[in-house]
């Protein structure tokens, strides 16, 4: 097992990732903190609720951070739960016109308050992190939503997740804190100053708090596929990456390296479905193979390049490399490499391969709407 975790699991099925993290709920004893992207109201939040607010009740310290834009709806009701309940939750980004207190406020103050969030609108805070007692660490592409699992009523959708545990989960709590209060994060770095040094370029946790370093994590991205040897294998649900990745993709299957790109055919973002087709002649010209995922909807951000592979939030587009807060975790353990290089291929099989053929064929219109979303690939 790697050195920067006591151990690590992979999760291929939402049913099995969240059972798990329930019984680990349960038996918290200090602290859970939870930053999540989307926080539904339907059956799976119901029984995520209902289990945090009976750690709440044993006396376990619970902090939540939802997203203004995915967790909108978290605020009709399950936010008025927590509150009675006596536990805190904070909103990241609201949306311009969100305010507990709108209503009270004077023209100026609302005005004030509008003109921020306007500023703010397009970053958000994309993240599925669940920490418990700083030792144990969800994560993945697991919202809390139903969409993943059982209670569903169509094919739970295709994602992963990943749970670790050891001293370094701090790391984790640490960038939590920072999102939460500043005073706090101030105070738990130096309560770690002795005890936790993780150089955050070479942690297998991948936060991009910073402008600077979601720089970091994107040209490092390209310098791992430029130096590519034998394979480049990406699961996403959303591909218009910037052209700088499309060019080093084409060359790196022009050089010989196994290009492999599979993308849901059903998407939860309806325009993807033409904004993705923009750049697939282009690669398959190249000799890279494209896959479209038809069982379900897949929601998994998987990208293994030679021996290197992350399971986490990041998608491939616009938005995760230069707009919102993600988290990917580098898989250490050889077993699991092994288990998530077998999950790829075997997401392959029977699925739709795109050929040049059949992109020559689509409708007129069709292509054009194609080129009409890929004017706003800034914003997705």
């Amino acid at each position: 097992m790697s050195r920067y975790w006591k151990t690590e699991e992979v999760f291929f099925d939402g049913d099995e990732y969240f059972d798990r993290l329930m019984k680990d709920i349960d038996q918290a004893q200090h602290y859970i903190t939870m930053e999540m992207y989307i926080f539904n109201d339907d059956m799976l939040g119901k029984k995520i609720v209902a289990h945090l607010i009976n750690a709440h009740q044993r006396g376990v310290k619970v902090q939540i951070i939802v997203d203004g834009v995915g967790s909108y709806l978290f605020f009709d009701k399950l936010h008025g739960i927590f509150q009675k309940k006596g536990i805190l939750v904070k909103m990241y980004n609201p949306l311009p016109f969100y305010h507990p207190y709108y209503g009270k406020l004077n023209f100026i103050r609302k005005l004030q308050i509008m003109s921020v969030r306007l500023v703010r609108l397009n970053k958000r805070n994309h993240r599925k992190i669940v920490t418990i007692d700083n030792t144990i660490m969800y994560t993945g592409s697991f919202n809390v939503t139903a969409e993943h699992t059982k209670y569903h009523t169509d094919k739970p959708w295709k994602d992963m997740g990943m749970r670790v545990t050891g001293d370094n989960v701090r790391f984790a709590v640490l960038n939590f804190k920072k999102n939460w209060k500043l005073r706090d994060y101030f105070r738990y770095k130096k309560q770690l100053k002795r005890t936790l040094n993780i150089n955050w370029r070479q942690s297998p946790l991948r936060l991009n708090h910073t402008l600077f370093m979601k720089r970091y994590f994107y040209k490092n991205f390209l310098q791992k596929i430029h130096k590519s040897q034998n394979r480049i294998w990406l699961m996403t649900p959303y591909f218009i990456p910037k052209r700088r990745l499309i060019r080093a993709l084409g060359k790196a299957a022009r050089r010989g390296v196994d290009v492999r790109i599979l993308i849901s055919s059903r998407t939860d973002v309806e325009f993807f479905r033409w904004l993705q087709y923009f750049y697939y002649a282009y690669l398959i010209n190249k000799g890279v193979k494209v896959y479209q995922y038809t069982d379900s909807v897949l929601h998994a951000k998987n990208y293994i390049i030679d021996d290197w592979m992350t399971i986490g939030s990041t998608n491939l587009n616009h938005r995760s490399f230069i707009h919102d807060l993600e988290v990917d975790l580098v898989v250490q353990d050889p077993e699991n490499k092994k288990l998530v290089e077998e999950h790829f291929l075997s997401s392959l099989v029977d699925q739709k391969d795109i050929t040049l053929e059949g992109l020559k064929q689509r409708p007129l219109w069709d292509r054009a709407l194609s080129r009409l979303f890929f004017l706003f690939k800034y914003w997705f």
